[in-house]
């Protein structure tokens, strides 16, 4: 790694090399502190073939280089250095007023500094160096004037200022480059993200028609392959818009997606093609794979509990005769199936009864309240000789009242709990949900107007439409005493509930207030005779 990120050691150290040779002197780069970057140059014998053989002249010369730089000069420099006898040349490179390195011209003999060979002799012995060795390595070294060295140390400065300048270049071409690399690079990445959304549904995450499409038209060149194909379609997605709102509807798409997804082979292509609608195109695979995928598919739906409504898919399957039909017949075969099937579903399942169980599970109404209030609620009908086909819409409503309390927060139909007066405000809206919620299916389309008025008082004070006396309709008025009454005389989540008697007479002190007096009279005589 490159401490120094301005300087190309490896060029550096060529450079210093052919600068040893043509000036016959050694050439290294230091760091700030002393720190060897650029090893001197092969030329520099005598630095390390004499000195450098004798660990008192090795030590001797690194204190002085160390000593050179605890003045932390910003300028060329030439210092003599009488423990080996020669001048070494200091040339400081600064960038931006901040010394990064130093070149050193070392091995330097000067004419002004010549020793006698005796004084040569006593240098080589207190460096324990072998007198004749250091005088022939020292004798070898040109003698420089100090103009002549003066100009050298003008051409390194020159050098070394010009590499600085080529350097801080570099590191901006460098700091260039690295912002276009990354730029490139936020360029693939948003580029993937894009060319992704554009073939993927960004609801459910599977593929979309587009890519769907692709993929069919591509493999409907591949006529020797075995291919299946799968249309589904999601049910009750209106339903669950219109009751409890998009947010609902997109949670049932993206849970059957995730099954769908999950169950599938890697190299099956899933898609959702708008809407409802989702698609399969399985290369590779036999109708009886595809068929148990379908199986698999549907009862994992089946058994899922999260939703208010029931997960359910439709799937259809067919695999491709390539030799009779085009992939996109195929297509149609598996569509043409998975409507028998959607229609077979419709008959299965009774959406109603899935909400209201799914109430009793979560025990926000009680189902042997209910299943009482809709059985008295049908023998007081007759009592009062509505037909039986009437008193069984009465009953049907009186079983249905509550309906709407599946649209509410689990927050705000907990029994016991204080509420705030916004809570109450929607508590009371539930009414209002289950009118919307009976028009919606064809068994309960007639008894919605009942369930609007199922909780309305006789004094105007209920809700939701504060209706008063007769404005009421009977039926209404009518199941409002039924379920009262039973819901009194069931022991309660709490523990606590009236006695017949001790409801009767509560019956009778809301006469006139809660319940129409002439209906209140004609239930307590349906009670007295039902016992």
């Amino acid at each position: 790694m490159n401490t120094y990120p301005l300087l190309d050691t490896n060029s550096i150290q060529e450079l210093a090399n052919a600068l040893s040779a043509a000036l016959q002197l050694g050439v290294s780069i230091r760091s700030s502190d002393g720190k060897c970057i650029v090893r001197g140059s092969r030329f520099e014998n005598f630095r390390y073939n004499v000195i450098g053989t004798s660990p008192a002249g090795e030590s001797a010369y690194e204190q002085f280089i160390s000593g050179l730089y605890l003045s932390q000069e910003q300028t060329p420099s030439i210092h003599h250095c009488p423990l080996v006898g020669l001048s070494i040349a200091v040339i400081p490179i600064i960038i931006d007023d901040v010394p990064i390195v130093s070149i050193l011209a070392e091995e330097v003999r000067l004419e002004t500094e010549m020793q006698d060979d005796n004084i040569y002799r006593e240098l080589a012995r207190s460096l324990q160096i072998d007198e004749s060795t250091y005088l022939k390595g020292i004798h070898s070294l040109p003698i420089l004037s100090s103009a002549q060295l003066h100009h050298i140390v003008a051409l390194l400065a020159l050098l070394g200022e010009r590499f600085c300048r080529l350097g801080r270049t570099n590191r901006d071409l460098k700091s260039v480059v690295s912002s276009l690399e990354n730029q490139e690079s936020l360029y693939r990445q948003e580029k993937n993200v894009l060319e992704e959304r554009a073939e993927r549904d960004a609801m459910t995450g599977l593929y979309n028609r587009r890519k769907f499409e692709e993929a069919v038209s591509f493999y409907s060149r591949q006529n020797d392959r075995t291919i299946c194909m799968i249309s589904a379609d999601a049910n009750f997605l209106k339903l669950t818009n219109d009751i409890f709102g998009h947010e609902a509807g997109d949670m049932l798409l993206q849970t059957i997606a995730k099954y769908m997804n999950d169950l599938s082979k890697s190299d099956w292509l899933v898609a959702r093609c708008g809407g409802d609608e989702f698609r399969v195109l399985l290369p590779d695979t036999r109708l009886e794979t595809a068929l148990d995928y379908c199986r698999r598919v549907a009862r994992n739906c089946r058994r899922d509990k999260t939703l208010t409504l029931p997960l359910s898919v439709a799937l259809g399957a067919a695999e491709w005769d390539s030799e009779k039909e085009t992939l996109q017949d195929c297509f149609s075969r598996a569509d043409v199936k998975m409507y028998q099937n959607k229609t077979a579903l419709k008959h299965e399942l009774r959406i109603p009864n899935y909400i209201m169980d799914r109430l009793y599970d979560r025990q926000i109404l009680i189902k042997e309240v209910v299943t009482d209030t809709a059985k008295i609620t049908y023998e007081f009908a007759r009592y009062l000789q509505f037909t039986k086909d009437r008193a069984k819409e009465i009953s049907l409503a009186a079983q249905y009242q509550d309906i709407g309390m599946a649209k509410l927060p689990e927050s705000f139909v907990i029994r016991g709990q204080s509420r705030t007066e916004e809570e109450t405000t929607q508590m009371h809206m539930h009414v209002t949900h289950g009118y919307t919620m009976a028009r919606q299916f064809d068994e309960l389309y007639k008894i919605a107007d009942i369930i609007l008025c199922s909780h309305e008082s006789w004094n105007g004070m209920g809700y939701p439409g504060n209706l008063k006396g007769e404005h009421i309709p009977v039926e209404a008025r009518l199941i409002r005493l039924t379920s009262d009454y039973v819901y009194r005389t069931h022991p309660t989540i709490r523990g606590g509930y009236f006695t017949p008697e001790e409801a009767k007479e509560k019956m009778t002190e809301d006469s006139g207030k809660l319940y129409d007096p002439n209906l209140t009279l004609r239930f307590l005589e349906f009670l007295q005779k039902r016992q």
